[in-house]
């Protein structure tokens, strides 16, 4: 017989088997190290007894198979009860983990919530394998040890596997065992493996996996991590209190998220990007949240099943142009029927007197959502144009607004927007006295209160946005004479067609615009003013949360790239967001999206 010992945390194992079974053996444990400074707590035995593998454990026997790689997860199973079976010397975790150079990840979770997959997908990635299954952190630290075997996938998530290893072909006996409901594979086939402790634990991330769900990566508060922790606390019987206070006194030193995700693809230049930075300790908490959130924004890009693929709707056709109207009303929505149907028919109900000289024309940015047809319905209101456009998603969409416009003059509003009555009749004989202007005319935005408002944006930076709502009393006097304001938000502004600047051509998402647009006008012999009749109201709050991305990295992206074109100081936005981000994240956006020169 040969013998293996296995340690683990303050366990100690011996187990005893026949030569022919030394492959399995070593597939098994080959980076447990060897638990040979004290007697064993247990001994087991395997051997051949009447065509079959038994498996005893301290004299008695606990299991039996015909099949050799049905006892080797047999046995497996067996051992990991045993490892943590009377473990007191500190916290024992089912999790998996992952390294990031000298720091540690963990992927707690119950069976089935994706820890295997996760951790491979993360190997794939660069980061070292530590286990799938069991994690030991000894009292007053985060210093932890790893049991360190094969990754584990069950027969339902055999897909997982092949989409991570498309060429399993080529995988030896050496790397896999697959018996009836657990395929074994060694972490190498994956990625590196570093099956030794790690220097600290530095984030938790909560897997949960469920198919085709959107993706979401929420921070955890210490609290909730520590509840979720504990549903993962498998030694907890043997610990005063349940281990409880250990458990919170650890998460409250490492941050935590949960993730939610229903594909690989999802996870694609964005967890492992979050990963690298996230175990930066020198990250504040805010700079922790603000990083995951480039991370949990639901994509405007989907990845559909086949059978979502083959009951794709068609893209509904565009309205007909119809009669030349005095005014164009133009909003861009994505999956906001809701938005667009209140603010539609609010310009219906509050401002009738107007309803000949204007066309309202709304911009799909989402023609194959759940939402168009409704969208597309609305075109029984008569002077309402639908236009399908999927080319582009975010904020330079309005350029399209202006480009379909039939009217010499456009509004342009965001898609959740309400117009106090009387106000478009007076902008509409504001410009019949100005038909040649080519100011960018925009008004107070009114708070929930319908009382305060805010007139402008002062030039400043704050939250990781160029601009900081203000007021001026000018505006106080709804008859009172327009006034120059520096910038504005976007959820509502007008001008003449042909004065239309664009937006530059290479941005992409939301975010930027404020005050780069105003400074076009400008530069273009136009005033930016705040005409004191013309208020309005948005809708800030989505419960339902938004559709589509809106992150850092297409904000950063849109800054640098207007302000370079108008000859700006990108250093303001780098030191922003060096101080909103954190430098090294701030420093490794611009690096992945080509910028770290450009504002030299």
């Amino acid at each position: 017989m040969q013998s293996r010992y296995l340690g683990f945390a303050d366990r100690r194992l011996a187990l005893h088997y026949p030569a022919g079974l030394t492959a399995m053996v070593e597939f098994l444990f080959a980076h447990v190290p060897a638990g040979k400074d004290r007697e064993p707590d247990h001994v087991f035995l395997l051997e051949r007894v009447g065509g079959e593998w038994c498996l005893s454990k301290d004299g008695r026997k606990i299991g039996r198979e015909k099949d050799e790689k049905n006892m080797a997860n047999l046995l497996m199973g067996e051992v990991i009860y045993a490892m943590i079976d009377g473990v007191h010397s500190g916290l024992t975790l089912h999790a998996a983990a992952v390294a990031w150079k000298d720091k540690g990840i963990w992927l707690p979770g119950t069976s089935g919530a994706g820890k295997s997959s996760l951790s491979a997908w993360l190997c794939t990635r660069g980061f070292s394998y530590l286990t799938d299954e069991l994690v030991h952190c000894p009292f007053g630290g985060r210093r932890f040890e790893a049991f360190t075997r094969p990754l584990n996938f069950k027969k339902h998530g055999l897909s997982v596997l092949s989409d991570l290893l498309p060429e399993t072909d080529n995988i030896t006996d050496r790397d896999m065992l697959t018996g009836e409901t657990v395929t074994m594979v060694q972490p190498g086939a994956f990625g590196p493996c570093q099956p030794t402790a790690v220097s600290e634990l530095s984030l938790l991330l909560f897997p949960n996996f469920k198919q085709e769900a959107a993706l979401e990566l929420a921070p955890l508060s210490p609290a909730q991590a520590g509840l979720q922790l504990m549903g993962c606390h498998v030694n907890a019987r043997n610990l005063p209190g349940h281990g409880f206070t250990d458990v919170v006194k650890l998460c409250r030193q490492v941050p935590a998220c949960r993730l939610t995700y229903g594909s690989f693809q999802q996870l694609e230049n964005s967890l492992d990007a979050f990963c690298e930075l996230a175990v930066d300790s020198s990250l504040t908490p805010q700079q922790f949240n603000r990083l995951a959130g480039m991370v949990s924004a639901p994509r405007p890009t989907s990845f559909p099943s086949r059978t979502d693929r083959e009951k794709e709707k068609k893209i509904l056709p565009a309205t007909p142009r119809q009669a030349k109207k005095k005014l164009t009303i133009g909003m861009a929505v994505y999956d906001d029927y809701d938005g667009v149907y209140f603010s539609v028919q609010a310009i219906g109900l509050y401002h009738p007197e107007v309803r000949d000289d204007i066309e309202i024309l709304v911009i799909d940015n989402h023609p194959e959502g759940k939402d168009a047809p409704a969208l597309k319905k609305l075109e029984c209101l008569g002077n309402y144009r639908y236009i399908p456009f999927k080319e582009k998603t975010g904020t330079a969409v309005r350029d399209r607004i202006f480009a379909e416009a039939t009217g010499d003059f456009v509004l342009c509003m965001d898609c959740h927007v309400l117009i106090v009555p009387g106000a478009l009749a007076r902008l509409l004989t504001y410009f019949g006295t100005h038909p040649l202007c080519n100011d960018l005319l925009q008004g107070p935005l009114l708070n929930d209160d319908l009382r305060t408002m805010n007139t402008h944006f002062a030039d400043s930076w704050r939250g990781g946005m160029y601009g900081v709502w203000a007021c001026d009393n000018r505006a106080d006097d709804e008859d009172g004479e327009p006034f120059d304001i520096p910038m504005q938000g976007l959820g509502l502004f007008a001008c003449r067609k042909k004065a239309w600047p664009g937006f530059n051509p290479d941005f992409r998402g939301f975010g930027g615009e404020e005050g780069y647009i105003h400074e076009k006008f400008r530069r273009a012999g136009g005033r930016t003013l705040c005409l004191p009749f013309l208020r309005w109201l948005h809708r800030f709050e989505r419960p339902g949360g938004v559709p589509y991305t809106i992150d850092w990295q297409d904000r950063i992206w849109n800054y640098m790239i207007g302000f370079q074109e108008l000859g700006l100081d990108t250093g303001q936005i780098v030191e922003h967001f060096n101080s909103h981000l954190g430098e090294r994240v701030t420093t490794e956006i611009l690096h992945r999206l080509g910028l770290d020169q450009r504002d030299e």
